[in-house]
């Protein structure tokens, strides 16, 4: 019955595993003690087998007790190998009685000595029936220890004549003695346990509490309850300190009068929903301060369930976040506006676009957007710095917000291209007036910290359809007149037409052909001879860009002409001519046939190259041909590009190296006088357009006399293209031109014709060099 008590005890609470272990042993001990003295009618060898195999289980019984109120493990093999060892040296031992005392005296009193020194060794030195407990487990261990030697001096017959009267001594030492002694001391020793346990348990849930109140107090998370309505029960007094509002102020709801007006109605709303779905509350807000002002909190809560599943209260807590929502309102500033300008960037112009278009096609508005580009910015940048640059960004962005409606939009698309976007236009002249007040503008400097500059402006614009125009497609057709203005000059603004989309579509397909041309090796010099007039010398030849296609054959250049407006490209046809011509030069001077000069023709592209004086000067030099046997011929665009500095560089450098530089088509573009005197420019060519009709037309003719004249006060020679009969020719003579270009000398040839060519205009079979 005792040991179903223990057990009882032992599966329902391990506390007392120490107490049912001494229990045991109490039970274990004594049982022995009484089956040796009272098993009379048990042969006496199992009669002491059993007997003492229970002693010594109980002595094993008290060293698990004491392990498991230390709260150490129970190390049942030691428990279990005192009894083995009993009953193997029981079995083995069968003459000497006085061995087997010995053995078993060592083993009750070996668990004895272990039990106290369990004790002192690991218990609570504190407790004063400890010591009590370890003095009398260690007069137990002596006793046995004592019984053992003594048992060694005197014979197993003695032994058994004295059994009787030994165990009864034992009985009445042990029940009389030691086992009340014990297992007061043990009850006591339990109790000072509990006592000092729970005296840590208090001290532990004091020190829980204090930490508690203290991760409130420092906790940047304001807590507060509210009852299962939503109604405030309680709040901290740091929410009165950041509202002013007073705790009775703040409960029920009270607190929403904190809130800023624009964010009351949804955060009351988002509680009240919250409440009545039962599901927890997120949300932010601001609060009125006590100075006035006020801060971004977020605030959140979840409810406390009953075990009927009913709402007991809500728990919750209120997070200042202002510091939070102003960086990441600093990160969506800077996601969508410009660092330099501070405009919205193209990412906010290509949102705010769509949203105007789709409001406008649900009012049945139109939209219109205009694209600017600086055209001298480049010149500011490379003049005066990035920083010059970068400041009068600045003041044109400025400029730009001071001339257009707040409901307008600006922004910077990137580099010098700015967008604005007019909601709400009625007709296409809002948008001219717009882009006019712009260019009047820009047509006065701005000021800078450095002083004045001043900047032309190319505009395109686009207005939606009445059907509706995806933002992608009106920003295309904004760009499409962007460039035909840059096209067509600087300082323009053009409208979107349907023509301008049939340009583009031209303009990519040149490209293609080009591409093509280029990769598939179809790029090739035709050659046009030029002619002294005086002596009738051929004097050299211009290299003509002609391809080749697949089925129709030869084509004019015009087909690849906007493949010189893409820079990569224009290079790239640039650099497949140049190495052609260098391998007919090289391979007519191998044949020593005296073809004069050869002249190129070199594009915008080309000057965008830094290097490109320096890489035809190492060409020739490569192929080993005289810089003096190649002239360069540039139209006016190259001098009114806007990289005319690194342009005008490029020229010296290319006349410094022994090549003549030729101004081609003069008369039909903008170059002044002054390109004259400040390029060094070898040669002048007057455009076909000019001599044509040169002898009927009394305007044209005045204007090649004039050009004659003036090459000729300049100490620069001239060449007429174009000449086609022999009248031409005798006029051109008659009034001082030097050279001659056109059908009535020959037309431009292969480079396997110039030979025979050549070969055949030589008087006496010697040509005659160009001097």
């Amino acid at each position: 019955m005792l040991g179903a008590l223990l057990l009882f005890a032992w599966a329902h609470n391990r506390k007392i595993q120490a107490l049912a272990w001494w229990g045991a042993a109490f039970c274990l001990i004594p049982l022995g003690i009484g089956i040796a003295n009272l098993g009379k009618g048990l042969p006496s060898h199992l009669n002491l087998a059993v007997a003492h195999t229970f002693a010594v289980a109980g002595y094993g019984a008290l060293y698990a007790g004491c392990r498991a109120f230390n709260g150490r493990a129970v190390l049942l093999p030691v428990i279990i190998l005192g009894p083995a060892v009993w009953l193997v040296a029981f079995a083995l031992i069968h003459e000497s009685f006085a061995a087997r005392l010995v053995l078993l005296s060592l083993i009750n009193g070996g668990y004895a000595a272990l039990s106290a020194r369990e004790l002192w060794k690991h218990a609570p030195r504190s407790l004063a029936s400890q010591r009590a407990a370890v003095v009398l487990l260690l007069i137990l261990a002596g006793f046995n220890f004592v019984r053992g030697t003594l048992s060694l001096s005197l014979s197993s017959i003695f032994w058994l004549d004295a059994f009787a009267s030994r165990w009864s001594t034992e009985i009445a030492l042990f029940l009389v003695v030691y086992a009340p002694a014990l297992a007061f001391i043990f009850l006591s020793m339990a109790k000072e346990r509990l006592e000092l346990d729970y005296r840590k348990t208090e001290q532990a849930l004091r020190e829980s509490e204090e930490h508690y109140r203290y991760s409130v107090e420092f906790n940047p998370q304001i807590p507060w309850t509210a009852d299962p309505q939503g109604n405030i029960s309680n709040v901290s007094p740091r929410w009165c300190q950041l509202t002013g509002m007073s705790v009775e102020e703040a409960l029920g709801e009270g607190w929403t009068k904190a809130l800023h007006p624009d964010d009351y109605p949804g955060a009351a709303q988002q509680w009240t929903d919250a409440v009545a779905s039962r599901s927890p509350l997120d949300v932010e807000y601001r609060v009125c301060l006590a100075d006035g002002g006020y801060r971004w909190v977020r605030a959140r809560a979840t409810p406390r369930t009953g075990e009927d599943d009913s709402i007991i209260c809500w728990y919750g807590t209120v997070e200042d976040i202002h510091d939070q929502k102003l960086a990441e309102e600093r990160l969506r500033w800077a996601a969508y506006h410009d660092d330099l300008t501070g405009l919205p960037n193209r990412r906010y112009f290509q949102e705010c676009l769509q949203q105007t278009l789709e409001h406008a096609e649900h009012a049945g508005g139109r939209v219109g957007l205009l694209i600017t580009d600086l055209d001298d910015f480049k010149q500011i940048n490379d003049r005066f710095g990035h920083d010059a640059g970068d400041e009068f960004l600045i003041a044109f962005g400025d400029e730009l917000i001071g001339l257009i409606r707040p409901t307008n939009t600006i922004a910077r698309l990137g580099g010098d291209e700015f967008a604005i976007i007019l909601p709400d236009v009625g007709a296409v002249d809002d948008i001219v007036a717009v882009a006019s007040a712009i260019q009047a503008r820009m047509r006065e400097p701005l000021r800078l910290s450095t002083g004045t500059q001043r900047s032309r402006t190319s505009i395109g614009g686009a207005i939606s359809g009445s059907l509706g125009t995806s933002a992608d497609e009106l920003l295309k057709q904004a760009d499409l007149a962007l460039y035909s203005c840059k096209a067509a000059g600087r300082g323009l603004f053009e409208m979107f037409s349907p023509a301008m989309r049939d340009e583009a579509q031209k303009r990519a397909s040149a490209l293609e052909v080009a591409r093509q041309a280029v990769a598939l090796d179809r790029i090739e010099p035709f050659y046009q001879p030029k002619v002294d007039l005086d002596s009738g010398r051929l004097t050299g030849f211009e290299a003509l860009l002609r391809w080749r296609h697949p089925r129709l054959g030869v084509q004019l250049p015009e087909t690849l002409a906007h493949a010189f407006e893409d820079p990569e490209l224009g290079i790239t046809l640039g650099n497949c001519m140049l190495a052609r011509v260098i391998s007919d030069m090289r391979r007519w001077l191998d044949m020593d046939l005296p073809f004069g000069r050869i002249s190129i023709n070199a594009s915008s592209a080309d000057f965008r190259q830094a290097d490109y004086a320096q890489r035809l000067l190492t060409c020739l030099r490569d192929a080993g041909i005289p810089p003096s046997l190649l002239g360069v011929e540039v139209t006016e665009t190259v001098f009114l590009d806007r990289n005319v500095e690194s342009a005008q560089k490029t020229l010296q450098a290319l006349s410094a190296g022994g090549i003549s530089i030729a101004l081609d088509d003069f008369g039909t573009g903008y170059a002044s006088l002054s390109h004259l005197k400040q390029f060094p420019v070898n040669v002048i060519k007057i455009d076909r357009a000019f001599v044509s009709d040169l002898m009927t037309d009394v305007g044209n003719a005045a204007i090649v006399k004039a050009v004659l004249r003036l090459g000729q006060s300049l100490g620069i020679r001239v060449i007429a293209e174009g000449v086609e009969t022999a009248g031409q020719v005798s006029f051109l003579r008659e009034h001082g031109c030097n050279l001659g270009q056109g059908y009535y000398f020959g037309r431009p040839m292969a480079a396997d014709d110039v030979v025979p060519f050549i070969r055949s205009w030589m008087p006496s079979g010697q040509a005659k060099a160009y001097h």
